[in-house]
């Protein structure tokens, strides 16, 4: 599969509207996936029908149709019912998350096939709106029945979307921080990207403010006065960036369709760049796709999110002749995907130390592992397997396996566990 036949894909899953982007290798930019020949038609319904008379499988606006119709049965909410654990039934047939979702997922990416027939996915990244660990094994369960296995196949939270959305703009418009307006029926959010430009590589925070209180997705329903609305959100706006150096706002969700908010927004440009649109997210996911394709820059910078370890984790090998310290999980990796697995060799030792070094202090914490508990046996005759899992960002799983060592000595299938915690 040559370079170009590769496709980086973002794929923006909602409860309410779905999205896809695909990486332009001849633009160098992400573009919208489009659901019909309409160019502006990029936002797909997160629904599924079943036709009454063919049981043929629909999904987006066609499902919808068919329903209103009363020619098939809609199958909606799948997000939120898949993070409540809520069952499918159709004709009264239980449906499994994953079947469900798989189907969505089919049905969407086969719109890649009208912009490039002949190409395979390299990379997809799923970007969620909050990251759910029911939704997010469905996800890979859902995929994995598409032949998009892990190694193709990221999952990351909007916020970190939208981290690497404004990082892969050109440096001026993140020259101090990224600001993030999102007006969904959540309400109104505030997300701004901090950037420490001291540290090497740069590392970059997102913190949050919920605005909903004041500006619910009710009151811009219910409120006929759009200037008081406009009033409301300048005042907010103005209010979270009070003293911030901003370089450039974006402003994304369906709450602000229309222009209620241009006039604000026209303000708000005083000493800052305003964007307004709806790919924020999936183009974001796209950019990500395209760093982990190794066609990126996500060398110069480390994302720090509420969903990534803060710390390096490592451990000192004896290799070639010499001592050399070896990298399990890298600072800045997202925890619910950051693993390790290595086969290891023991020579005359009683434990194993693993080194976890805090990415901002440097500071560097030893932890032992004993081995007690595995079988006696002479140097370098014992082969073990090291993995590294985590149960969150700050709770790091070490496990030890007795692997045996060929016909000499037969596993034991002993295994040893320890919890490391990151967070001092």
């Amino acid at each position: 599969m040559t370079e170009e036949r590769k496709l980086l894909v973002g794929f923006d899953l909602c409860n309410d509207f779905s999205q896809i982007s695909c990486y332009n290798r001849k633009s160098f930019e992400p573009e919208s996936i489009c659901y019909t020949d309409d160019d502006t038609k990029y936002m797909i319904p997160t629904v599924l029908a079943v036709r009454k008379d063919t049981k043929e499988w629909l999904f987006g606006e066609d499902a919808i149709a068919k329903v209103k119709l009363d020619q098939a049965v809609l199958i909606d909410q799948l997000v939120d019912r898949i993070c409540k654990r809520e069952d499918f039934y159709v004709f009264d047939v239980k449906i499994s998350p994953e079947a469900v979702l798989e189907k969505y997922f089919r049905k969407c990416l086969s719109l890649l096939k009208r912009y490039y027939p002949n190409d395979m996915v390299a990379k997809l990244v799923v970007t969620i709106p909050v990251l759910d660990l029911n939704l997010i094994k469905t996800i890979y369960k859902a995929l994995e029945a598409l032949a998009l296995e892990k190694d193709r196949v990221s999952i990351q939270s909007h916020k970190q979307s939208a981290v690497n959305f404004a990082m892969s703009q050109n440096r001026d418009l993140w020259m101090n921080d990224v600001g993030v307006f999102d007006f969904e029926e959540n309400g109104l959010q505030y997300y701004q990207l901090k950037i420490n430009r001291k540290h090497v590589p740069m590392t970059i925070t997102v913190t949050h403010k919920d605005l909903s209180d004041t500006l619910s997705y009710d009151l811009l329903e219910d409120l006929d006065d759009k200037e008081s609305l406009s009033y409301i959100f300048e005042n907010l706006a103005k209010s979270v960036l009070y003293k911030q150096l901003v370089t450039t706002l974006y402003m994304t969700g369906k709450g602000f369709e229309g222009t209620w908010a241009d006039e604000v927004f026209k303000h708000l440009c005083a000493g800052r760049r305003v964007f307004k649109g709806q790919n924020l997210y999936t183009k974001g996911a796209c950019y990500y796709a395209r760093q982990l394709s190794g066609d990126g820059r996500a060398e110069d910078f480390i994302y720090l999110t509420e969903e990534m370890i803060a710390s390096s984790i490592g451990i000192t090998l004896y290799k070639d002749a010499r001592l050399n310290e070896y990298t399990l999980v890298k600072a800045g990796a997202l925890w619910y995907e950051a693993s390790c697995e290595v086969r290891l060799i023991l020579d005359d030792m009683d434990e194993i130390i693993i080194s976890v070094q805090d990415l901002y202090s440097k500071e560097v914490h030893k932890h032992e592992i004993s081995l007690a508990a595995l079988e006696k046996r002479p140097p370098k005759m014992t082969r073990i397997e090291l993995r590294i899992t985590f149960d969150d960002p700050n709770t790091c799983i070490v496990t030890v396996k007795d692997m045996g060592f060929g016909e000499y000595f037969p596993s034991t299938n002993q295994v040893i566990e320890q919890t490391i915690m990151l967070s001092y």
